[in-house]
């Protein structure tokens, strides 16, 4: 998981252990030198004391000349100007005759710079007048509806992207297209999740929230319900929908900003949970929830953990209806000493150190593994890291055991556990459980935890003890051989060291053999010797017979048995690392049967290798632990997640089935690919190892078969009408994408058939038939059940689409008894909270509709000239009011004169009544 450009973990610990730098000094040396270990260690020698990778604040302190400073500024400031003496007088002339700012001219000429400009623009403006010139515009002039005015600035909050004055992105964003209706429908058998924008997990967070039952009852109760939850045809996409209220104000031409421009937490968290409940997409966005004042109070000024953030909403959202209890998802924690208690004598007598447990309660319902990269380093299982977080006292050397460690316990363990991995993230692969016991944390545990600190310790001892040899066994400490072995000066790698001593050996036999071979030639070339090719042959490549002086030869064999005595000695410390490793591995082993005990049934384990049922080890206390979660969903990263779907508990019983049926599935959304909605089916070993290996961060959210088997509780009238009007929305998006492909093919047909038709015959009065006339299209009908329409994107291109939605009770025949005729939209909104609506601001109107023959033509169809037409014109405010919208469109019953806001519980949408 470390970067390309990372040096290795081997050469980080042989550089520690050569030089003895900071982990991070030594990480900066290695990668200045090009990961190489050889350079590095060379370039530290030379100079151990160089300032090169130091901050060195002596510059600032010098001279010019770099010479120390001792007087502090080097330079000089200079002094002013030097001015005549006041005596001085000026006997020339003036250069110009007196001012007359004072004085009026009675000619009426100006007497300042102010009056000349103000005279001359009203001269400018007259004369404009006379000829006829409009006058000319100050500011942005635009022919378009939608007018920028200008304004002083009295927000609270502004929308930086829209009113920076120097642009920080670039001046056209890509803009990522949903994929067509068609493709975005949802599987009957594929559950539908929640996607986000951002680099974050909130929505798959939820999707994975929402199949834990007691969750759903959870974030569908937080908070106080809402009469209505208001519809707006792009709300899936994470368009906001705001109050009635604030939607009136809007019609009203108010400006609305702050709090008022943005979703309510809870209303937007339960029309999450509904859409999830009832949805036909495959996905919806969270968007809108992050844009909530609880979880961003900015408004995108500054970006908070929004993760975090959703946890502390949810805690603070639940304090506000009685009915919600987050006590299901609550986990409280207690530091306790890892030394025995006090007495109970030393409390009574008001010891103002001791504490109780009551004291140090932490409750959380979301558990951050925060962990350094030494940390994450120890890390194969799960286990360890939770043992690196609540045991982190205890488990370090470093504090005094047990007198100045503590330890963390749970005092109440939740029915729901979501954990998440941060700090330094995982640089390992990590086993993730399919199965997760807390037991080993419990409080009621704690002295078998105790136990287990004491033994991990011990071993965690030895393995330091084990590496402190290792490191001394491979370093040498020769002060002398750094002018054989070809390093620098100073403790170096023993093995570096005996090899550069070989080759240095090795060098100096190879330089003695090529003088003897010299002089063998160089003594037949004095006694007159002809040398002949092959002579000259050797000479060239320095071969031949050698003859060696008694010397050479002494020098020779003890350089031989230098060679020998360090290939021995390297022997030697393969076999004694070899033997420490061997030791070490035994430890790790040790370490690995402890971490084991309190995380499974002793069934689950080897016998031999763990619990040891035969022998005096065994510990029946040390297994079969209680509290147990399934792992329920883990999110990987803001594009996949994998999520746990359990069978519908009345289908397992018509079936006869015991065993719940359980499916994993992987869902994600990736814009980059052809099919960028993710929902395939996924094994248990998938999902382990994806979690263990895909993200340095997963999210692991784990719950309790009581969770599971909790009953879901129905939605509201309210919750049940946002989610029929959605799927009415989207029906009508894929009516619209099947309409569209039908005309264009039949477009494409009779194109091609006249063409056919008269290069065959010719123009005929049959083939005139063929001619392409413009349609006739009546006006769209909307019923009283359907869905507002907006200028959302989806509906731009909507005029000539019939909105009438046929009732499954409903024959074709039949039409609706009360229709409205969608208002044009005339709200200028901003690109952040375009297509804003609410369900209940929408007018009715009575349509005139009409039949026609099946004989009438073209020609002979006319439009009702008794069809209404509504006109509505708004006067523009100001630019602080770029957020007002036009006139809400609201319910009325035909013949009612009465203007009253209209409940959605009138609306005609078949809403089903729970059962029970």
């Amino acid at each position: 998981m470390a970067s390309m450009n990372d040096p290795t973990e081997s050469d980080i610990e042989m550089f520690l252990d050569i030089t003895g730098l900071s982990r991070a000094d030594a990480i900066t040396r290695l990668k200045a030198n090009n990961n190489d270990l050889e350079r590095a260690t060379n370039e530290y020698f030379e100079d151990p004391s160089g300032q090169k990778y130091k901050w060195d604040d002596s510059q600032f302190s010098m001279d010019r000349q770099g010479e120390a400073n001792d007087t502090g500024i080097s330079f000089n400031i200079q002094g002013p100007d030097e001015l005549p003496p006041t005596g001085y007088q000026n006997s020339g002339a003036p250069t110009r005759p007196p001012s007359r700012a004072n004085t009026r001219s009675p000619f009426g000429a100006p007497t300042n710079a102010a009056e000349e400009d103000a005279n001359l623009k009203r001269a400018l403006a007259e004369s404009a007048a006379e000829s006829g010139i409009q006058p000319q515009e100050a500011g942005v002039v635009d022919n378009e509806p939608n007018l920028k005015y200008f304004g002083p600035a009295n927000r609270l909050e502004y929308e930086t992207e829209q009113w920076a004055l120097v642009p920080t992105k670039a001046a056209t964003e890509v803009v990522e297209a949903d994929p067509p209706p068609s493709m975005r429908k949802r599987d009957p058998m594929a559950p539908a999740f929640l996607r986000q924008t951002k680099d974050h997990r909130v929505g798959f967070i939820l999707s994975i929230y929402h199949k834990i039952p007691l969750v759903r009852n959870i974030l569908l109760q937080c908070g106080l319900p809402a009469r209505n939850y208001g519809h707006n045809t792009e709300w899936w996409k994470g368009q906001p929908i705001l109050k009635q209220q604030h939607l009136a104000a809007m019609a009203r031409g108010e400006a609305i900003w702050g709090d008022d421009a943005h979703p309510e937490f809870t209303e937007e968290l339960h029309r999450l949970m509904a859409f999830l409940d009832k949805t036909e997409r495959s996905y919806g966005s969270v968007d809108g929830l992050i844009d909530t004042k609880a979880i961003d109070p900015s408004f995108g000024g500054w970006t908070p953990d929004v993760e975090d953030k959703l946890f502390e909403a949810i805690k603070e959202a639940a304090n506000s209806n009685p009915e919600c209890d987050l006590d299901p998802m609550t986990t409280v924690g207690t530091i306790l000493p890892c030394a025995s208690p006090q007495a109970e004598t030393s409390q009574l007598d008001g010891d103002a150190d001791s504490y109780s447990d009551e004291e140090r309660d932490t409750p959380f319902i979301f558990l951050e593994v925060n962990l350094d990269y030494e940390q994450y380093a120890g890390v194969t299982t799960f286990y360890d890291a939770l043992d690196h977080l609540l045991w982190t006292h205890a488990l370090s050397l470093d504090h005094p055991f047990p007198e100045d460690a503590n330890y963390a316990v749970l005092s109440k363990a939740a029915e729901v556990v979501t954990v998440r991995l941060s700090g330094s993230g995982l640089v390992k692969p990590c086993e993730i459980p399919a199965v997760l016991y807390v037991d080993r944390y419990m409080k009621e545990r704690k002295d078998l935890a105790i136990k287990f600190q004491t033994y991990m310790r011990s071993i965690k001892k030895q393995l330091r003890l084990y590496d402190l040899l290792g490191a001394s066994l491979v370093r040498c400490h020769g002060e002398h051989c750094h002018r054989v072995n070809g390093l620098a000066n100073g403790p170096h790698d023993l093995v570096a060291c005996l090899s550069g001593i070989v080759k240095q050996a090795e060098t100096l036999i190879h330089g003695q053999v090529k003088t003897a071979q010299w002089r063998h030639h160089f003594s037949r070339m004095e006694n007159g010797t002809e040398l002949s090719l092959d002579d000259l042959f050797e000479i060239q490549m320095k071969s031949g017979p050698c003859d060696y002086l008694p010397e050479e030869v002494e020098r020779m064999e003890k350089w031989k048995g230098v060679i020998a005595g360090c290939l021995e000695k390297m022997k030697e410390l393969q076999t004694d690392l070899a033997n420490l490793e061997d030791a070490k591995e035994a430890y790790r082993e040790s370490m690995r049967v402890v971490t084991k005990r309190l995380t499974c049934q002793e069934d689950e384990v080897d016998d031999d290798e763990f619990v040891f049922r035969s022998t005096s080890a065994y510990h029946p206390e040390y297994w079969n632990p209680t509290h147990k979660y399934s792992l329920r969903g883990v999110a990987l990263s803001k594009e996949l997640a994998y999520v746990c779907v359990r069978e519908d508990a009345n289908l397992m019983d018509m079936e006869g089935v015991s065993e719940p049926r359980e499916q994993w599935w992987k869902i994600g959304y990736s814009s980059s690919d052809a099919s960028p909605v993710k929902t395939e089916t996924a094994t248990l070993e998938d999902v382990l190892h994806a979690a263990g290996t895909e993200s340095k961060f997963p999210v692991l959210i784990y719950a309790s078969e009581a969770a599971m088997e909790t009953g879901p509780i129905p939605l509201s009238d309210a919750l049940r009408m946002f989610t029929r009007a959605d799927n009415r929305s989207f029906q009508q998006e894929l009516s619209q994408e099947q309409n569209q492909g039908q005309q264009q093919q039949q477009q494409e047909q009779q194109q091609q058939q006249p063409q056919q038709d008269v290069r065959k015959f010719g123009i005929t009065t049959e083939n005139l038939s063929y001619v392409i006339a413009e349609p006739y299209w009546p006006k769209r009908k909307h019923s009283i059940g359907s869905s507002v329409a907006t200028r959302g994107s989806s509906r731009d291109g909507l005029d000539d689409v019939d909105l009438t939605f046929v009732e499954p009770n409903q024959s074709e025949d039949q039409s609706p008894s009360v229709t409205h005729q969608e208002f044009r939209d005339i709200i200028p909104q901003s690109k952040k909270h375009g297509n804003i609506e609410s369900s209940t601001n929408r007018v009715t109107y009575e349509d005139k509709s009409f039949a026609l023959a099946p004989q009438e033509t073209f020609q002979e169809m006319q439009p009702d000239a008794g069809f209404d037409e509504m006109e509505m014109e708004m006067s523009k405010s100001p630019e602080m009011q770029e957020r007002t919208g036009g006139s809400a469109p609201f319910l009325t019953r035909p013949g009612s004169a009465e203007k009253r806001p209209v409940d959605m519980m009138d609306i005609d949408l078949d809403v089903e009544h729970h059962e029970g």
